[in-house]
């Protein structure tokens, strides 16, 4: 009986991650959501022997970043795979690998201790996907208890995540799945108060990569003090553009969330279920009007898109403005207060 061929296992050499009298740990490349970790071992039937945890991108862009350590990529990675390889055998930078269990022998002598973290790395992390990033500074005045910081930081977040996801809609390079979970978060929710905004962001967050979130880099609690956070450039820089337009004309735009704000509660529409609303007539035709006056108050250049993404519903619609009215009304009045300065951003 002829026997089955089994097809060989490849990888692409990436880079060296920690170098010291050779190699130590390097990163191969499968696919683009295939990534193995490997650390230098000791074998007499290799030349340069490397044991290997097959893990995804967002498990490399968590390590990357300093959320876990190289052991956990070792004992709990994606794919649930482990490999040994000979990485002076790899011919173009092609990497054959040969699948083994991870057993107590494996876990005893070649999987690392706990510890050590990207930025304990010899070598630098190459560049990924997630360029374009760059880190914005805040620097902060005032006196401020945790609980001013968490909120700082949520407001900053939930901004971010509104932009980023709008920009991430128009994008032709991203999913169609994405995109379906971006308009699920504008048009999933209830919106009749309190959690159902919060699981509007929530949303917006959940579906960006993790590469593509914002995270804090440096947070310094002394008076005055130090806010570093990292992300998207060019969301940074709409975010700031929007605090600009939103701290020159603070009174009109105040105006116009008063005039929707309560004409929804007159008409007892701030806490409808916006699915049984009845989105023709009279009453709809003015929400929308003065959602469109609102937005261009904003200076939001996405209006129309984000109408769309609440399925042209006026009130939906209406809603999620004045929601992103709150938050950056609450983000501006931290600047307003003197507490926080105008922020650097500094390309990484």
């Amino acid at each position: 009986m002829a026997q089955t061929k089994i097809r060989e296992r490849l990888a692409t050499f990436a880079q060296v991650l920690e170098y010291m009298d050779g190699p130590q740990a390097v990163l191969l490349d499968r696919t683009p959501d295939y990534k193995i970790v490997a650390v230098a071992i000791q074998r007499n039937d290799y030349k340069q022997p490397f044991f290997g945890a097959g893990i995804s991108l967002g498990q490399w862009e968590k390590y990357r970043r300093g959320f876990v350590d190289l052991r956990f990529l070792f004992v709990h990675p994606q794919h649930k795979e482990w490999y040994l390889f000979d990485l002076q055998a790899a011919k173009n930078k092609l990497v054959s690998l040969t699948p083994v269990e991870k057993d107590q022998f494996a876990e005893e002598n070649y999987i690392p201790e706990h510890g050590f973290f990207s930025y304990d790395h010899s070598e630098p992390i190459k560049a990924t996907e997630t360029d374009g990033l760059a880190t914005q500074k805040y620097n902060t005045d005032g006196i401020w208890d945790l609980p001013d910081f968490t909120q700082f930081y949520h407001k900053v977040t939930d901004l971010y995540a509104f932009s980023l996801s709008l920009k991430k809609y128009v994008s032709p390079t991203v999913s169609v799945d994405l995109k379906r979970k971006i308009k699920e978060s504008f048009s999933g929710h209830p919106l009749r108060g309190g959690s159902s905004y919060g699981n509007l962001y929530s949303g917006l967050l959940s579906v960006q990569s993790l590469g593509d979130r914002l995270s804090v880099g440096r947070l310094r609690y002394a008076s005055p003090g130090e806010i570093d956070v990292k992300g998207r450039l060019d969301v940074f820089a709409e975010v700031a553009a929007a605090l600009a337009q939103f701290s020159d004309n603070y009174d009109a735009i105040k105006d116009r969330y008063n005039t929707l704000y309560n004409f929804l509660q007159k008409n007892k529409l701030l806490k409808m279920d916006v699915e049984k609303f009845e989105d023709k007539g009279s009453i709809s035709d003015y929400i929308l009007k003065e959602s469109n006056e609102f937005s261009k108050a904003l200076m939001i250049e996405d209006a129309k898109l984000i109408y769309e993404l609440t399925d042209k519903n006026s009130l939906k619609f209406a809603k999620v403005l004045l929601a992103h009215f709150r938050r950056l009304d609450g983000y501006f009045m931290f600047f307003a207060e003197g507490r926080v300065k105008d922020p650097q951003t500094i390309d990484s």
